[in-house]
């Protein structure tokens, strides 16, 4: 009896490679998963995007929106904007952009007693 590479039972992790593109469900369950698994902003933004590179950054976007309380200030642009800096220019480049958002928490001054904002 031969195997043939059809008769293999699926991988489970098939949905990891790049050109895969998941259903709709699928997707929004292992994004909820992994938002949850992750506390870090920039991690779980960067493991989501590395996760489901066959997703528009939009889609992502959206889902992450919904999953991550942290980003509920932030338009879908600017989340898009986000995943864009997570993937081209690393933390600092992350940081960097969420910086230059209206509706970024403010840092830096809090504990400057002497600082005016």
């Amino acid at each position: 009896m031969d195997d043939a590479p059809g008769d293999a039972p699926p991988d489970p992790l098939d949905w990891l490679l790049p050109g895969h593109r998941p259903a709709p469900a699928d997707a929004l369950k292992r994004i909820q998963a992994l938002c949850c698994a992750w506390p870090d902003l920039h991690a779980a933004m960067f493991v989501v995007l590395a996760t489901h590179q066959g997703l528009p950054k939009d889609v992502l976007a959206v889902a992450l929106k919904q999953f991550r309380p942290d980003l509920e200030a932030y338009s879908r642009e600017d989340v898009v904007s986000l995943l864009t800096a997570v993937w081209n220019g690393g933390k600092g480049g992350f940081e960097a952009v969420l910086r230059t958002r209206a509706n970024s928490p403010k840092r830096g001054a809090a504990g400057l007693s002497w600082v005016k904002e």
